[in-house]
Protein backbone atom coordinates (compact mmCIF):
# COMPACT_ATOMS: atom_id res chain seq x y z
CA UNK A 1 0.00 0.00 0.00
CA UNK A 2 1.19 3.26 -0.96
CA UNK A 3 2.41 5.69 1.92
CA UNK A 4 0.78 8.94 2.12
CA UNK A 5 3.48 11.72 2.61
CA UNK A 6 2.73 15.64 3.52
CA UNK A 7 3.17 16.51 -0.12
CA UNK A 8 0.23 14.12 -1.37
CA UNK A 9 -1.89 15.03 1.20
CA UNK A 10 -1.70 19.10 0.54
CA UNK A 11 -2.37 18.58 -3.59
CA UNK A 12 -5.76 16.44 -2.92
CA UNK A 13 -6.85 19.46 -0.53
CA UNK A 14 -5.82 21.44 -2.91
CA UNK A 15 -7.35 19.81 -5.79
CA UNK A 16 -10.21 19.43 -3.38
CA UNK A 17 -10.88 23.05 -2.23
CA UNK A 18 -10.27 24.02 -5.94
CA UNK A 19 -13.78 21.86 -6.73
CA UNK A 20 -14.99 23.76 -4.12
CA UNK A 21 -14.42 26.81 -5.73
CA UNK A 22 -15.70 26.22 -8.94
CA UNK A 23 -19.20 25.35 -7.42
CA UNK A 24 -19.10 28.40 -5.40
CA UNK A 25 -18.72 30.78 -8.20
CA UNK A 26 -21.30 28.78 -10.19
CA UNK A 27 -23.47 29.56 -7.35
CA UNK A 28 -22.77 33.11 -7.41
CA UNK A 29 -21.21 33.40 -4.57
CA UNK A 30 -18.12 35.44 -6.22
CA UNK A 31 -15.94 36.74 -3.17
CA UNK A 32 -15.90 33.17 -1.47
CA UNK A 33 -15.54 31.29 -4.56
CA UNK A 34 -11.82 33.57 -5.26
CA UNK A 35 -11.01 33.61 -1.59
CA UNK A 36 -11.12 29.18 -2.11
CA UNK A 37 -9.07 29.86 -5.17
CA UNK A 38 -6.30 31.60 -3.49
CA UNK A 39 -6.10 29.45 -0.30
CA UNK A 40 -6.08 26.33 -2.94
CA UNK A 41 -3.51 28.23 -5.04
CA UNK A 42 -1.31 28.53 -1.18
CA UNK A 43 -1.41 24.79 -0.61
CA UNK A 44 -0.54 23.55 -3.60
CA UNK A 45 2.24 26.21 -4.22
CA UNK A 46 3.18 24.51 -0.72
CA UNK A 47 3.06 20.89 -1.68
CA UNK A 48 5.93 21.83 -4.09
CA UNK A 49 8.10 23.07 -1.11
CA UNK A 50 7.55 20.57 1.04
CA UNK A 51 9.99 17.51 1.01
Amino acid sequence: MKKITKRSCYQFLSLLIFCLAIVTVLNQKISLGYALIIIGYYLLRKSDLVD
